[in-house]
C-alpha cells in the first residue's frame, strides 16, 4: 500500500495513504493538471482483475459524480492504470467522523450535542438529496463521513465544519 507513495497514477502524484477497506485504498494525491490535492480511490488489484468489481467501480464514479450537494463529497475523475481503476475525488482533509469519536472515546469525552445534531442534519439532507436521485448510500456509518473544517460556522449557532458523506458504491 504505501510502496505508491512518491509514484505517478496518471496524472496524479501519490503524497500519503489516507485509509485501506476491503475494496480498496485512498490516498491523499497531487492532480498535477489542475495543481490541487485529491482523494485517490485505488481498487485492490485482485479486485481490479475482476470485470463485476470494475464495472460497480465505475458505477460508483458515475452515479456519484451526478450528485451536487455540499454534503456529498465531488468525484473530479475515474480512470484506469497499470495500478488498476480508481475515482479521483475532493479531498477534504478533516478526517473522519469515526477518528474523531475515536479521539473523543480516548480522552473519555462525548461528542458535544450541537455537533451530534449539524452532523445528524447535514447527513440527512445529503441522503434526502441523494434520494430524490434515486440513489441510496448503502454503507452510512462513521468511517464515510468526512468532517470538513470551515474558517467559519454556516449557520448562526453552528459549529465550523460540514459532515461530508463519502464512499456510495464499494
Amino acid at each position: 500500500m504505501t510502496s505508491l507513495i512518491g509514484r505517478m497514477i496518471g496524472k496524479y502524484r501519490i503524497e500519503a495513504l489516507v485509509g485501506d477497506g476491503g475494496m480498496g485504498t485512498v490516498y491523499r494525491a497531487y492532480d498535477t493538471d489542475l495543481e490541487r490535492p485529491v482523494a485517490l480511490k485505488l481498487m485492490h488489484a485482485h479486485y481490479a482483475r475482476q470485470p463485476e468489481f470494475r464495472a460497480r467501480l465505475r458505477q460508483e464514479a458515475l452515479t456519484a459524480a451526478k450528485l451536487d450537494h455540499p454534503s456529498i463529497v465531488k468525484i473530479n475523475d475515474f480512470g484506469d492504470s497499470s495500478e488498476g481503476a480508481f475515482i479521483a475525488m475532493e479531498y477534504i482533509g478533516g478526517g473522519s467522523l469515526r477518528s474523531h469519536l475515536q479521539r473523543l472515546q480516548a480522552r473519555q469525552r462525548f461528542l458535544p450535542l450541537a455537533q451530534a445534531l449539524q452532523i445528524g442534519a447535514q447527513i440527512a439532507e445529503a441522503l434526502a438529496y441523494a434520494h430524490l436521485q434515486g440513489v441510496i448510500h448503502r454503507d452510512v456509518k462513521p468511517g464515510n463521513i468526512i468532517l470538513k473544517k470551515l474558517t467559519r460556522p454556516e449557520e448562526p449557532n453552528g459549529q465550523p465544519f460540514r459532515a461530508v458523506l463519502t464512499d456510495f458504491g464499494l
